[in-house]
């Protein structure tokens, strides 16, 4: 269930076209009988069929899962995925059908050594726009900011400059160095994006790159512009509690810095703590983070708490050579496109019988209702 079964796809597609939308329509035209429309709704159950049987494949029901929030099943089924061996083993690249759900989904889980790998493992594979941008994440995620800068400068030459993913890593990257206005116009052009490309755009990306740009705002002290884009990126998870927790994060920012708020800002971290601790812990490793509650007891545990947490870490990611090379692949083979996912067969199979579908039904109706009238 879990292999690649674009072959089975193929051959179950033809057939049931063959039986059930072909067949009856040549028997009609043959016979002279119009058999009340009967060919018709063979077609209409055909077209049935096929978006049932493309809605239950395994990868449309992990995308779905990561929309409700869902990172757990979703990994679940991407793992299920990528440990098929033998027959039906997805590989080249149609295994990156799996590996970018399956890094995107233990990014939002706070495994960031582990979503690291696998974004390694997809970089290898195709360096494309997509595998940089999340490889750039994960080091963000870690802390690694001269690397991840590096991998998201090179899919942002390969995308020219369109790759939200990778606008968005190279922000956090810079305001982390200190330079809130280059990564202010760096989350602002990632932001123009979204606007224009969702909902194709990934919302974890997207709502990162609002944290960001919030950060950047209210350290450039613009106060209005900082407001909007707090109100946007409050609206943005919507139901996805893990993403809850950035724009929860980002109020407790705001609450710390106005005087006898801390109570509410410990009250709102905790809020967020309990939506996606891994994010909490990483925002207190961010330079200048709470500055205004830094004597707090409270701020100090946990800000131990995240630097053993950052420590582990870095002990079990890849180390720094793994991602050089796989940045020297990338800068040899890197191509401004995603790499072909889907199987040319299953997708040469579905436009052969759609055009066929229109070609019969244009005869049929040509037969009963236009040549038959003259």
């Amino acid at each position: 269930m879990f292999g690649d079964r674009s072959r089975i796809f193929t051959i179950g597609l033809a057939i049931s076209w063959l039986l059930i939308v072909a067949l009856p329509i040549i028997i009609s035209v043959r016979s002279g009988q119009a058999l009340i429309g009967l060919p018709l709704l063979g077609v209409v159950i055909w077209f049935a069929g096929l978006r049932l049987g493309r809605s239950l494949s395994p990868a449309v029901r992990a995308d779905a899962e990561m929309r409700r929030g869902d990172y757990t099943a979703a990994l679940e089924r991407c793992q299920r995925a990528l440990d098929v061996r033998g027959v039906g083993a997805w590989t080249g690249t149609r295994r990156l059908v799996w590996l970018n759900r399956c890094m995107l989904a233990i990014w939002m889980l706070g495994r960031p050594e582990e979503a690291l790998k696998t974004a390694l493992e997809a970089v290898a594979i195709s360096a494309d726009p997509e595998t940089l941008g999340n490889c750039a994440a994960t080091l963000l995620a870690l802390n690694r900011y001269t690397e991840a800068s590096q991998m998201a400068r090179l899919a942002l030459s390969l995308s020219r400059e369109r790759s939200i993913s990778a606008n968005a890593a190279l922000a956090g990257a810079t305001l982390a160095r200190g330079l809130p206005a280059e990564a202010e116009a760096l989350a602002q052009a990632a932001f123009s994006d979204v606007q224009m490309l969702l909902p194709l755009a990934r919302r974890e990306h997207y709502v990162a790159c609002l944290a960001t740009l919030c950060r950047a705002q209210r350290e450039l002290n613009r106060s209005a512009a900082a407001s909007h884009a707090f109100e946007v990126l409050r609206k943005a998870p919507r139901h996805i509690q893990p993403l809850q927790a950035l724009a929860l994060v980002e109020e407790a920012e705001r609450l710390a810095t106005n005087n006898g708020a801390s109570e509410r800002a410990f009250e709102t971290l905790t809020a967020a703590f309990e939506r996606n601790a891994p994010y909490v812990l990483w925002y207190f490793t961010q330079p200048d983070s709470f500055a205004a509650l830094r004597a707090d007891p409270r701020f100090q545990r946990t800000l131990a708490a995240a630097e053993e947490r950052e420590a582990r870490l870095a002990a079990r990611a890849p180390s720094g050579d793994a991602v050089t090379l796989a940045l020297a692949h990338a800068e040899k083979n890197g191509h401004p496109r995603p790499a072909p996912q889907s199987s040319h067969i299953a997708l040469y199979a579905q436009i052969i019988t759609l055009t066929a579908t229109l070609a019969l039904l244009i005869w049929w109706t040509w037969a009963f209702f236009i040549a038959g009238s003259s």
